[in-house]
């Protein structure tokens, strides 16, 4: 089964996100079948009803002692009274769970290490040969296309998982800090000795006027007194 991701922030950009995104939609199969089994595991023993996208050899064993404690004549051949047909019904369910649990191990210790998913691809593959063997192919048709549908899954989980084993991790992106405000580079740069020089401040207008004005009486000064020489 695929599992889209809505959210543009989960979506994969790297081959490794890719490859990492394809292997965890292997266990989600993985993980569906697990599930489906064990509903069918108490479907079977008080309903006689099951789903699809389950394992078969678990429910095997529910199935058959339902059907032997639903059976009076089978349970005196086998030297059973029938008061004893609870117990027969719980041996079956707990076998059934048994059963399942590899796939659950699997399903756990899959996340890190491809290697159990090989083993989750070995049970199934077991349990397929054992639907083709022990039932008409005819009737069991819709099971067999969901079995191959799951093997695929299986197949690829343990090429995706064993391809990610081998592919390097992606580098973490880099960290951005505090924005570095922008300088006017066309902005003149003053040299130390600039810097270090005093401020040159502009004479009041009055003042200028006034060392205007002695400049100019003193000149006149000079001239009269230039020219009291000359008549002399």
């Amino acid at each position: 089964m695929k599992f889209k991701a809505n959210n543009p922030a989960t979506v994969p950009t790297t081959p490794r996100q890719v490859t990492q995104m394809k292997y965890n939609r292997s266990r989600a199969n993985l993980l569906l079948v697990l599930l489906f089994t064990v509903i069918n595991l108490f479907s079977v023993t008080f309903g006689d009803t099951y789903f699809l996208f389950s394992a078969t050899l678990p429910m095997l064993f529910p199935a058959t002692m339902t059907e032997i404690a639903a059976d009076t004549e089978m349970m005196a051949g086998l030297g059973l009274l029938p008061e004893d047909a609870t117990v027969l019904i719980i041996v079956g369910l707990v076998i059934g769970v048994i059963m399942t649990v590899p796939y659950l191990l699997c399903w756990i210790f899959s996340k890190k290490r491809p290697g159990w998913m090989v083993a989750a691809l070995v049970f199934f593959s077991i349990d397929c040969l054992l639907l083709v063997t022990m039932y008409d192919l005819t009737t069991v048709i819709i099971d067999l296309l969901i079995h191959g549908w799951v093997m695929f899954y299986l197949i690829t989980g343990v090429k995706h998982g064993f391809k990610l084993k081998k592919m390097p991790e992606d580098e973490p992106l880099p960290t951005f800090g505090e924005l570095v405000p922008e300088y006017d580079v066309t902005a003149k740069t003053e040299t130390p000795a600039e810097i270090n020089a005093p401020e040159e401040t502009e004479a009041p207008a009055e003042d200028i006027a006034t060392e205007e004005d002695s400049v100019t009486a003193r000149s006149f000064d000079e001239i009269m007194a230039e020219n009291q020489r000359t008549d002399l």
